[in-house]
């Protein structure tokens, strides 16, 4: 196929997995840079809470640095997985929108079931989700002859990106965890479908690649329990939940975390407690990059008034003694 002839630059392989079997688990994530500390944590929450599955690990990439590349083999050694790392030239997706927080990146899930043609089922899981515990339940999913299985969003976001979509009877789902069947996302041609949906109305899809896949697959969707992509821990027992979502910012790897709204006794320490079982683990937390991270980081100092007032009594404290 064109697209994929011009997309796919070069792919590399850390095979670690000692047996290759027909029910090999086919999992990918599609990342930058900035996602691969979390990608890679995200792969150990897999492999810890499922030892017995082999499993494949598909990762598109752009300019993946040196270092991130040998920790992704030291991660596939340490767990005994296959990582595939898929390089790839952005040339085809150069003039689809991107926003900060949604980089070029998020359209790669759209190009590995070109690449994955021989494989029946893929799960595409978002680099900030992470495995609460045996996903048994989740890996044998039947999608009942639908292209995807799908979580729905919170209501708010159905009702206003349904409304903005013009769609109805459809329930809008979130895009950060699919289940695909890639003969029939491939037969259905979803990628140029989606693509050509973006590049006709970019001022439609407030939320990019996910605005246009609900487009696209509406009646094509088997929708499936909260607890496989879990946004809101309010909405889903914790004891139930099987994926977890950090979808908000900021992220359980950034500074601003630990004092935010969205950080609390049940997640404040689950990521990091995954983190530091990969080659990633002593690395600081990310301090705001850019003015919108500040301004998130600025909005979380406002909601933890607790640390607000340590902070004042710290600095009066030096201020008086010196």
């Amino acid at each position: 196929m064109n697209i994929l002839t011009n997309t796919l630059k070069s792919k590399i392989k850390y095979e670690y997995l000692t047996a290759q079997t027909y029910s090999n688990i086919h999992i990918g994530y599609g990342i930058d840079n900035n996602y691969a500390r979390c990608c890679a944590t995200s792969i150990t929450s897999f492999c810890l809470n499922n030892p017995t599955k082999n499993f494949n690990f598909h990762i598109m990439a752009k300019d993946l640095s040196t270092t991130n590349k040998k920790q992704f083999e030291q991660l596939a050694q340490l767990y005994s997985i296959n990582i595939y790392i898929y390089e790839i030239n952005i040339d085809t997706l150069a003039k689809l929108p991107t926003q900060t927080h949604l980089p070029i990146a998020t359209y790669f899930r759209f190009i590995l079931p070109l690449i994955l043609d021989n494989v029946d089922k893929l799960f595409y899981i978002d680099a900030d989700i992470i495995c609460l515990q045996n996903a048994d339940n989740f890996f044998n999913i039947n999608l009942n002859d639908n292209i995807i299985g799908a979580v729905p969003d919170l209501p708010w976001m159905n009702a206003k990106r349904n409304k903005a979509l013009n769609l109805r009877n459809h329930i809008y789902f979130n895009a950060g965890m699919l289940i695909i069947n890639i003969a029939k996302w491939n037969n259905f041609n979803t990628f140029a479908k989606v693509l050509q949906a973006i590049q006709n109305e970019p001022q439609k899809f407030r939320y990019l690649d996910q605005d246009a896949l609900n487009l696209i697959l509406t009646n094509h969707i088997q929708y499936l329990d909260t607890k496989f992509n879990c946004i809101d821990i309010n909405s889903t027992e914790q004891k139930n939940i099987i994926l977890l979502h950090f979808a908000a910012h900021p992220k359980p790897w950034n500074i601003a975390f630990s004092i935010s709204k969205i950080c609390n006794e049940f997640n404040k320490n689950l990521y990091q407690y995954y983190e530091n079982k990969t080659p990633w683990k002593n690395l600081p937390l990310e301090q705001p990059k850019n003015y919108k991270e500040m301004k998130i980081y600025a909005k979380a100092l406002k909601y933890n008034k607790q640390y607000i007032k340590s902070l004042y009594w710290t600095l009066k404290y030096f201020l008086n003694k010196f």
